[in-house]
């Protein structure tokens, strides 16, 4: 039976993104996204390096990243880089909220069972592989997929049908320009900075 790669593609960053999961909602509700009470905790106070929106992103935070992605066998970033790349995921999720574009947690379960049957139609080897992922993270092959993914899943959909209506946005209103997607989440970051969405606590954090 042939390799479906794609499939393998979709499952590492999921299982990769799982990894992080309880820091990437940081102090925010999960499941409220659209609160803007959110005050900053208290034993947070002067130890946060950014803050997007509401969220508050600490030097624990980037620990537990830093720890999380230790799984990978791809080069760490430094701090400043991962702190970048926390800090634009969450914005895309917050404006994925306010223009109604978010997935709803049941998108993420239902998500999470399409991945989970076609995991069991790959060859041994590849659910091997997802086993010892699995392992290595201390959890079942049930937690995984009814606890653990669901969030996440959520989260990548949000992403990937704001990342979309951007882009068609784009498309729409400047059709002779070519923007890539790295491109993008680049602008959104800076426009973020500029308007004082996103702050930088830490004057070691340069990213102008």
């Amino acid at each position: 039976m042939k390799i479906n790669r794609k499939y393998i593609t979709i499952l590492s960053i999921a299982v990769a993104s799982v990894l992080t999961v309880s820091i990437i909602l940081f102090f925010t509700d999960a499941s409220d996204r659209s609160g803007r009470n959110h005050g900053m905790n208290d034993n947070m106070n002067g130890q946060a390096l950014i803050q997007v929106g509401f969220t508050y992103i600490a030097h624990t935070h980037l620990t537990t990243y830093k720890n999380n992605l230790a799984h990978s066998t791809a080069p760490l970033p430094d701090d400043s880089a991962l702190l970048k790349e926390m800090a634009t995921k969450e914005l895309m999720l917050q404006l994925a909220d306010e223009q109604g574009v978010a997935a709803s947690l049941e998108d993420g379960i239902q998500r999470a069972k399409e991945l989970r049957k076609t995991l069991q139609t790959q060859p041994q080897q590849v659910q091997e592989q997802h086993t010892r992922i699995l392992d290595t993270m201390g959890i079942s092959e049930d937690q995984y997929w009814e606890d653990y993914s669901p969030p996440e899943y959520r989260d990548m959909l949000s992403i990937e049908r704001f990342m979309n209506k951007r882009t068609t946005e784009m498309k729409t209103n400047q059709p002779d320009v070519m923007t890539s997607t790295k491109q993008l989440k680049e602008d959104l970051l800076k426009k973020a900075l500029d308007e004082q969405r996103i702050i930088i606590f830490d004057p070691d954090i340069q990213w102008r």
